[in-house]
Order: structure tokens, then C-alpha cells, then sequence
């Protein structure tokens, strides 16, 4: 035995309602989920700017304070760490700049400490969208130990 169902008059009524939701997830994927992800992209990219600003000032500090300690006097310290500093951060003017570098020199002689600041200012004025401030100021600081034997002669 079969049953024929024959549709009732609203029927063809929601067959048309049905078929007018046709595209409905391309409008919602374009007017929701795109904006989405390009904030999520400019986040990102934001994080990655004050990351590698991060490690690039904690880099140049390293290795301003070796090359500081290394030094025969004060002065030549402060000068060999800002050389080094300027060096270990060239080309990084995208994400660090201004920046000041600062050498404490005063630990200068055998058994002492150099240290230097290294202080980088990132520019976040360029990523719109997500309410971040202009600049974020980064500091890295790092501490080397004077070599106990510096200046003695050699036998």
C-alpha cells in the first residue's frame, strides 16, 4: 500500500521561505567574520612588533655590557657599549625608534660590574583597530662582570 502525501497550502509558502535564506552564510562570513580577522591579524601583529622589540633591546644590552667591560677606562666603556648598542639595533628603526642607550661604567676595574640600559621606544600608531596606545617604551638592562685580571701583564 502506498500513501501519497499531497502538500497543504502553506507549504508552498515555506518552500520559498526556505529558498530566500539561500547565501545567508557568505553575507554572514563577509559582514561578521572578516572584520574579525583582520583585528586578530593586526593583534598579531602587534604582539610580534613588541616581541621582537623585546629581544632586539635585551640583545643590544647583552651585548653593549661585554663589549663595555672589555674597555680600559670609563670613557672608552661608554663609548665601545653605545657603539655596540647602535650596531646590535641598526636597521631596526621600524620597531625601535628613538632609543637611548645608558652606561654605568662606574663598576669599571678588575672584579667590577658594567651595566647597561638600552630603553626603545615601539611605534604602535600604525596598527588601528584594536585602541592601542601611539608608543610603548621597552627597557633591557644587562649586568657584565669585569674580568678580575684585566691590565696585568703577561709573564
Amino acid at each position: 500500500m502506498t500513501i501519497h502525501r499531497h502538500p497543504g497550502p502553506g507549504s508552498a509558502r515555506r518552500r520559498a521561505r526556505w529558498r530566500d535564506d539561500t547565501g545567508s552564510v557568505s553575507t554572514e562570513i563577509v559582514l561578521s567574520y572578516v572584520p574579525l580577522m583582520v583585528l586578530a591579524t593586526v593583534a598579531i601583529v602587534a604582539c610580534l612588533r613588541l616581541v621582537s622589540a623585546n629581544l632586539d633591546v635585551n640583545a643590544a644590552a647583552a651585548a653593549a655590557a661585554r663589549q663595555a667591560s672589555l674597555a680600559r677606562s670609563p670613557a672608552a666603556a661608554v663609548a665601545d657599549g653605545q657603539d655596540t648598542a647602535a650596531a646590535t639595533l641598526q636597521g631596526r628603526d621600524i620597531t625601535c625608534s628613538p632609543r637611548t642607550v645608558t652606561v654605568d661604567a662606574g663598576g669599571l676595574a678588575p672584579g667590577g660590574q658594567v651595566a647597561v640600559t638600552v630603553t626603545c621606544t615601539v611605534a604602535l600608531q600604525d596598527l588601528y583597530g584594536l585602541g592601542l596606545p601611539g608608543t610603548v617604551r621597552i627597557t633591557g638592562t644587562a649586568r657584565q662582570p669585569v674580568d678580575t685580571y684585566i691590565g696585568e701583564q703577561q709573564p
